[in-house]
């Protein structure tokens, strides 16, 4: 399978000086066993990376956005946007199945577990935009894609707070 790079980074909008960070976030430890060839290593390590790189952004987008919210409102509110669920919805909406690596037998998985592998993807594309062009590009790309607030609150923290209220 021919990773397409080009293809790849139009979708993502952005173009990597290492083009090698960039097919290694789509490469799960799967493909490897069945291409023992490759020389890239597989993205955990990537992955990795971006959930912290993930979790700072978002931190300090919500931190600067919400002055008025205690910690505890913004803790939930990252949680509505820092999960497998919404990574994986916007894996989806990116369309990043399309470059994933993976061997025959996870390919033909298109449930749970191919929504987790998109989600660690995800992670992985953010770490591997860090290493190749820095903080700011890495913020960019998450504030474009992933903190569309007022949508992704609706979706996630308006239904826990519908829930709370109803409560009361």
């Amino acid at each position: 399978m021919r990773f397409q790079k080009e293809e790849c980074e139009e979708r993502i909008g952005v173009r990597f000086h290492n083009t090698d960070l960039l097919r290694q976030a789509f490469t799960h430890r799967s493909y490897l066993n069945e291409n023992p060839a490759s020389r890239l290593g597989h993205n955990e390590r990537l992955e990795f990376l971006g959930d912290a790189v993930l979790e700072l952004i978002v931190t300090e987008n919500l931190y600067h956005r919400f002055p008025e919210k205690p910690e505890g409102e913004l803790t939930s509110f990252r949680a509505a946007l820092v999960n497998a669920k919404m990574l994986a919805d916007v894996s989806t909406e990116l369309g990043l199945n399309d470059f994933l690596l993976l061997s025959r037998g996870e390919a033909k998985d298109i449930g749970r577990a191919r929504q987790y592998i998109l989600a660690n993807t995800f992670e992985a594309l953010i770490g591997a935009l860090y290493l190749d062009q820095g903080y700011e590009v890495a913020r960019q790309f998450i504030e474009k894609h992933l903190m569309r607030i007022e949508e992704s609150l609706d979706k996630t923290y308006g239904t826990i707070l519908e829930r709370h209220e109803s409560l009361l």
